[in-house]
């Protein structure tokens, strides 16, 4: 069955995009099985089955629960899925994702959208998705039509207050965790309590995302890679990113030279050019200072 098949090519692909890698593999009753491993080690046996209710998977060995939080603790339900709700997690629910991670200038932004009946089918249509694929352009209007439904909420740490919550926490890992908690129950305040909260993975780990974002009983906290194929997360990565790009506005603005996202060669000669300009010492208010960007200047 091609749908069964295509079900078992996400699995693993999922799997191996978070670090895991297939030892053997092999048909068992009404099913597929693979033995995996990851990079540090952990070992767990994932099996995948096509019953009468549908597709579903099992994950057993030792080191389960670390596949199993790789894969977000949930199989996606073929039946329930959608072009808006690839992961079959239903309405309401909470997207989150982030911007600013892997750029050397400007802050660190998390999102997170408040999804429900209305609210998507306002949305259907209308170009929302992941904010990597979408222009500078394209993402402040696509942020403004947002913006106009009140159903998003983020949390921002510019450079200046970046440095000191990462050298205090010294996990980046941690500190995205509690801003996303921080951020979403600053939104479920407003929008009130959804059935699941999606949060694009950040680490194979969503341990301490899970007791930052202290969800009541009942509430799932899932986190996915590729999470932003879900029309929550897609917009959320949009909210965030604009709130990037307005950051570094704002630094430009306030210190006359632009800061390039990212941390290749065009950032590297504008953070030589800063610290020529403005002295060593000021870079902090512009940068994030444990990237190894900062060795070479």
């Amino acid at each position: 069955m091609q749908e069964f098949i295509d079900y078992c090519n996400d699995l693993v692909a999922r799997a191996k995009h978070a670090g895991w890698s297939v030892l053997s593999d092999k048909t068992i009753p009404y099913g597929r099985q693979w033995q995996m491993t990851d990079r540090a080690g952990f070992k767990a046996v994932l099996n995948a089955y096509s019953g009468k209710k549908g597709f579903s998977f099992h994950v057993g060995g030792k080191d389960a629960a670390h596949l199993n939080d790789a894969l977000g603790g949930v199989a996606p339900a073929p039946g329930a899925k959608s072009s808006t709700d690839p992961f079959g997690l239903g309405l309401p629910r909470v997207g989150g994702d982030e911007s600013g991670k892997g750029d050397f200038f400007g802050p660190l932004v998390v999102a997170a959208f408040y999804l429900d009946e209305e609210t998507e089918k306002k949305l259907q249509n209308s170009g929302i998705t992941d904010s990597k694929k979408l222009s500078p352009a394209q993402i402040q209007k696509m942020a403004g039509v947002l913006d106009g439904l009140k159903r998003g909420a983020f949390a921002r740490l510019m450079p200046r207050e970046y440095n000191p919550q990462y050298a205090k926490v010294g996990n980046l890992n941690v500190l995205l965790a509690k801003m996303h908690g921080k951020c979403i129950k600053a939104l479920c305040k407003v929008t009130g309590q959804p059935k699941s909260v999606l949060v694009d993975q950040f680490a194979r780990d969503n341990s301490v995302l899970v007791k930052a974002i202290a969800a009541p009983e009942g509430v799932q906290v899932i986190t996915k890679t590729k999470g932003e194929a879900d029309l929550a997360v897609a917009a959320a990565s949009i909210i965030a990113r604009a709130e990037f790009v307005r950051g570094l506005k704002e630094l430009e603005t306030e210190f006359g030279q632009p800061f390039p996202p990212g941390a290749g060669p065009p950032t590297i000669k504008a953070a030589q050019d800063f610290v020529k300009t403005f002295g060593r010492a000021q870079l902090p208010n512009v940068a994030k200072m444990h990237f190894k960007t900062v060795d070479s200047l």
